[in-house]
Protein backbone atom coordinates (compact mmCIF):
# COMPACT_ATOMS: atom_id res chain seq x y z
CA UNK A 1 0.00 0.00 0.00
CA UNK A 2 3.06 2.17 0.48
CA UNK A 3 4.02 2.59 -3.04
CA UNK A 4 0.72 3.13 -4.38
CA UNK A 5 0.43 6.35 -1.95
CA UNK A 6 3.41 7.12 -2.89
CA UNK A 7 2.64 7.18 -6.47
CA UNK A 8 -0.80 9.07 -6.05
CA UNK A 9 1.32 11.80 -3.89
CA UNK A 10 4.07 12.01 -6.83
CA UNK A 11 1.08 13.23 -9.15
CA UNK A 12 -0.98 15.06 -6.80
CA UNK A 13 2.70 17.16 -5.90
CA UNK A 14 2.10 19.70 -8.54
CA UNK A 15 5.57 18.90 -9.86
CA UNK A 16 5.46 19.49 -13.68
CA UNK A 17 6.48 16.67 -16.07
CA UNK A 18 8.92 17.52 -18.28
CA UNK A 19 8.77 14.56 -20.51
CA UNK A 20 7.56 16.16 -23.19
CA UNK A 21 10.66 18.97 -23.80
CA UNK A 22 12.85 15.44 -23.45
CA UNK A 23 11.23 14.02 -26.07
CA UNK A 24 11.40 17.10 -28.38
CA UNK A 25 15.18 17.33 -27.32
CA UNK A 26 15.60 13.46 -27.99
CA UNK A 27 14.27 13.87 -31.84
CA UNK A 28 16.29 17.44 -32.30
CA UNK A 29 19.54 15.67 -31.05
CA UNK A 30 18.64 12.81 -33.49
CA UNK A 31 21.03 13.37 -36.31
CA UNK A 32 24.18 13.87 -34.57
CA UNK A 33 23.54 10.74 -32.30
CA UNK A 34 22.97 8.43 -35.32
CA UNK A 35 26.33 9.95 -36.44
CA UNK A 36 28.01 9.63 -33.35
CA UNK A 37 26.82 5.75 -32.66
CA UNK A 38 28.73 5.10 -36.31
CA UNK A 39 31.62 6.38 -34.74
CA UNK A 40 31.25 4.74 -31.72
CA UNK A 41 31.11 1.55 -34.01
CA UNK A 42 33.69 2.30 -35.48
CA UNK A 43 35.99 2.78 -32.62
CA UNK A 44 34.83 -0.20 -31.25
CA UNK A 45 36.00 -1.90 -34.22
CA UNK A 46 39.45 -0.56 -34.20
CA UNK A 47 39.78 -1.42 -30.05
CA UNK A 48 39.26 -4.87 -31.01
CA UNK A 49 41.06 -5.33 -34.58
CA UNK A 50 43.97 -3.51 -32.28
CA UNK A 51 44.05 -5.71 -29.54
CA UNK A 52 45.66 -8.78 -30.95
CA UNK A 53 48.29 -5.98 -32.87
CA UNK A 54 49.24 -3.99 -30.36
CA UNK A 55 47.36 -4.83 -26.78
CA UNK A 56 44.92 -1.65 -27.82
CA UNK A 57 41.78 -1.07 -24.81
CA UNK A 58 39.38 1.35 -24.08
CA UNK A 59 41.78 2.26 -21.24
CA UNK A 60 45.15 2.26 -23.25
CA UNK A 61 43.26 4.50 -25.90
CA UNK A 62 42.13 7.10 -22.75
CA UNK A 63 45.71 7.28 -22.03
CA UNK A 64 46.73 8.03 -24.60
CA UNK A 65 44.26 10.63 -25.61
CA UNK A 66 45.15 12.21 -21.81
CA UNK A 67 41.09 11.86 -20.70
CA UNK A 68 39.78 9.45 -18.66
CA UNK A 69 38.62 5.72 -19.48
CA UNK A 70 35.54 7.03 -18.36
CA UNK A 71 35.23 9.72 -21.12
CA UNK A 72 36.21 7.01 -23.53
CA UNK A 73 33.35 4.94 -22.04
CA UNK A 74 30.81 7.65 -23.00
CA UNK A 75 32.08 7.58 -26.33
CA UNK A 76 31.97 4.11 -27.45
CA UNK A 77 28.19 4.21 -25.89
CA UNK A 78 27.57 6.73 -28.45
CA UNK A 79 26.32 9.16 -25.32
CA UNK A 80 28.95 12.19 -26.33
CA UNK A 81 28.78 15.07 -29.08
CA UNK A 82 32.63 14.85 -29.79
CA UNK A 83 34.13 17.85 -30.64
CA UNK A 84 36.95 18.08 -34.02
CA UNK A 85 40.03 18.18 -31.23
CA UNK A 86 38.44 14.85 -29.85
CA UNK A 87 37.76 13.46 -33.21
CA UNK A 88 41.54 14.55 -34.34
CA UNK A 89 43.07 13.00 -31.34
CA UNK A 90 41.12 9.77 -31.66
CA UNK A 91 42.24 9.51 -35.67
CA UNK A 92 45.78 9.77 -34.57
CA UNK A 93 45.86 7.39 -31.93
CA UNK A 94 44.13 5.03 -33.44
CA UNK A 95 45.51 5.48 -36.78
CA UNK A 96 42.18 5.40 -38.95
CA UNK A 97 39.90 8.05 -40.47
CA UNK A 98 36.59 9.04 -38.97
CA UNK A 99 35.04 11.97 -40.82
CA UNK A 100 36.44 12.94 -44.28
CA UNK A 101 36.02 16.33 -45.70
CA UNK A 102 35.48 16.60 -49.87
CA UNK A 103 37.37 18.55 -51.59
CA UNK A 104 35.84 20.68 -53.77
CA UNK A 105 36.97 20.73 -57.44
CA UNK A 106 39.09 23.62 -59.06
CA UNK A 107 36.78 24.50 -61.44
CA UNK A 108 33.12 24.42 -60.82
CA UNK A 109 30.03 25.03 -63.38
CA UNK A 110 27.29 26.97 -61.85
CA UNK A 111 24.05 28.09 -63.65
CA UNK A 112 23.24 31.77 -62.86
CA UNK A 113 20.35 33.94 -64.48
CA UNK A 114 22.16 37.42 -64.13
CA UNK A 115 18.83 38.85 -64.79
CA UNK A 116 17.26 37.71 -61.48
CA UNK A 117 20.12 37.98 -59.54
CA UNK A 118 20.53 39.92 -56.89
CA UNK A 119 24.33 39.97 -56.09
CA UNK A 120 27.23 40.96 -58.23
CA UNK A 121 29.00 38.34 -59.57
CA UNK A 122 32.43 39.06 -61.81
CA UNK A 123 32.56 37.37 -64.31
CA UNK A 124 36.79 38.04 -64.48
CA UNK A 125 38.42 34.49 -65.07
CA UNK A 126 34.83 32.67 -66.28
CA UNK A 127 34.10 31.26 -69.54
CA UNK A 128 30.57 31.68 -70.53
CA UNK A 129 29.14 27.97 -72.06
CA UNK A 130 26.28 29.07 -72.28
CA UNK A 131 24.21 32.60 -71.89
CA UNK A 132 23.02 31.90 -68.29
CA UNK A 133 25.45 29.22 -68.11
CA UNK A 134 29.21 30.18 -66.72
CA UNK A 135 32.13 28.17 -65.54
CA UNK A 136 34.81 29.48 -62.79
CA UNK A 137 38.20 28.68 -61.92
CA UNK A 138 40.05 28.72 -58.56
CA UNK A 139 43.17 29.37 -60.90
CA UNK A 140 42.46 33.48 -61.32
CA UNK A 141 45.14 36.03 -59.89
CA UNK A 142 43.98 38.36 -56.57
CA UNK A 143 46.76 41.28 -56.75
CA UNK A 144 45.25 41.81 -53.42
CA UNK A 145 46.79 38.70 -51.70
CA UNK A 146 49.26 37.93 -54.54
CA UNK A 147 48.25 34.03 -54.80
CA UNK A 148 46.00 32.08 -57.37
CA UNK A 149 42.78 30.84 -56.28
Amino acid sequence: MGKALDKINKIASGKVSTWKEEAIERKNSNDWTKRSFEIAVRILREIRTQKTLNGMTQRKLAEEMDVSPQYINKVIKGKENLTLETISKIESVLGITLIEIPLFEASQIIPVNFSESKIALSRTGSISISENVWSYSNNIYSDATGTYG
